[in-house]
């Protein structure tokens, strides 16, 4: 159980909020952030701007952390490393944008936040 100020409306009123995390899986590294960032796409994010919050969210995108445990498939990273965070922790990494560095106009991307990953958990922040 993890412990973050989330969203729970577009009020943009942040309160605690407790969450479980989801198994490391083979690809993920899992990151204990240390510094987060809230910029004001973030805020866009909090009072549904944009029309496409899902709450509750934790916000924030521009993270500092130490890595604390990799899946089975990493080996660029390891526990105990300090890493810097983006906004996408996930994508199909075969069509022509992932294979072209242009991740972010991938169709099945993943934001680190305010985001489902394929096993239907709620992207918090804390795998990428």
């Amino acid at each position: 159980m993890r412990t973050g100020w989330a969203a729970r409306d577009s009020s943009g009123i942040l309160s605690p909020y407790t969450y479980n995390l989801r198994n490391t899986g083979p690809e993920d590294v899992y990151v204990k952030v240390l510094c987060c960032g809230v910029c004001h796409s973030d805020l866009h994010q909090i009072k549904n701007d944009l029309g496409m919050s899902n709450y509750p969210m934790v916000p924030g995108h521009e993270v500092v952390g130490e890595v604390v445990e990799v899946g089975s498939d990493v080996i660029k990273f390891r526990a105990g490393d300090v890493v810097g965070v983006g906004l996408l922790v996930g994508c199909c990494r075969n069509c022509n944008p992932c294979k072209t560095d242009n991740e972010q106009y991938c169709n099945k991307k993943i934001w680190s936040y305010n985001d489902t990953y394929t096993d239907g958990k709620t992207t918090q922040f804390t795998f990428t």
